[in-house]
């Protein structure tokens, strides 16, 4: 009976043995597939960093200092929703026309450089938008001409960049005053944005139409002697370029972005460079098609 009993025991004790084994060797592979899991679920390439393409220099979107830090508003809205995601940031500086096709082989997580969320653009990549982005229009201090709108501009001097979407402006504006009986916009085009510059500084332009982003940097770094006229105009969304059908990575900055408008960091980095005028009041996606 002794034996018997003791048989019955050994035997429940292997069962006992078996089951835990069994039990721990679930636990071990679901504690394996938690880990790349997690990093799938906030979409990015490699766990906990989020790498960002961007061409670092055009102050006041992106560029580095002289510490080797990313900072603009590009930069500084990235690094705060990576903060809110638990990420890192891995920054590759690139050439502009090489983002998308860098966000499309997979390369990278993001590419974010002022990049408007087109259509077009739409059939290759995603967006996260996280701004409005249109032109500002520069004056000479005082705004001796008295422009607060395109519309203001006819018989005046316009300084722009060759090839500069300005330029578009500008003629079809001119086309309007002409039609309207209105004198028409003279547009002298210079082969750099700072040449326009100079043009505007010294009185031999009226104004000049850029980016409003970059409007309000030039602005703001002309020591008084320049300012903007009236608010942006032709307004688009800036977007964060993502692989095409990467949900999680979309949800991910989305979520952060969200987060950061609502405890008021969006703002103060828009209001730091000024141009709270961009600002957005919640995370969208392929604004450019909705």
């Amino acid at each position: 009976m002794i034996e018997k009993w003791n048989s019955y025991r050994a035997l429940a004790a292997d069962v006992v043995v078996r089951k835990f084994r069994s039990m721990a060797l679930v636990t071990l592979i679901a504690a394996a597939a938690a880990t790349p899991a997690l990093a799938q679920d906030k979409g990015v390439l490699d766990e906990g960093t989020l790498t960002v393409a961007a061409t670092a220099s055009f102050p006041p979107i992106v560029s580095v200092d002289t510490n080797g830090a990313y900072v603009g508003i590009d930069a500084d809205i990235v690094e705060a929703i990576a903060k809110q995601a638990g990420l890192k940031i891995k920054w590759v500086n690139i050439k502009f026309d090489s983002i998308i096709p860098g966000i499309s082989a997979k390369r990278f997580d993001v590419g974010m450089t002022g990049i408007t969320d087109t259509v077009e653009r739409e059939k290759v990549i995603d967006f996260v938008n996280y701004a409005n982005v249109g032109s500002g229009i520069i004056v000479q201090a005082g705004n001796p001409k008295g422009v607060s709108k395109l519309a203001d501009i006819c018989g005046l001097i316009v300084a722009s960049q060759t090839g500069d979407v300005a330029t578009t402006y500008a003629n079809e504006q001119s086309k309007k005053c002409v039609a309207e009986g209105r004198q028409p916009v003279v547009v002298n085009e210079f082969p750099e944005a700072t040449q326009s510059m100079l043009q505007l500084q010294n009185g031999r332009a009226d104004i000049i139409i850029h980016d409003y982003p970059l409007s309000a940097y030039q602005v703001q770094h002309s020591g008084g002697k320049l300012q903007l006229a009236g608010g942006q105009f032709s307004e688009a969304p800036y977007g964060m370029a993502i692989f095409k059908g990467n949900t999680a990575l979309r949800q991910t900055l989305m979520s952060g972005l969200d987060a950061i408008i609502a405890n008021g960091e969006y703002g103060k980095i828009l209001d730091k460079y000024g141009v709270a005028e961009i600002g957005i009041k919640k995370a969208t996606y392929n604004a450019a098609s909705k």
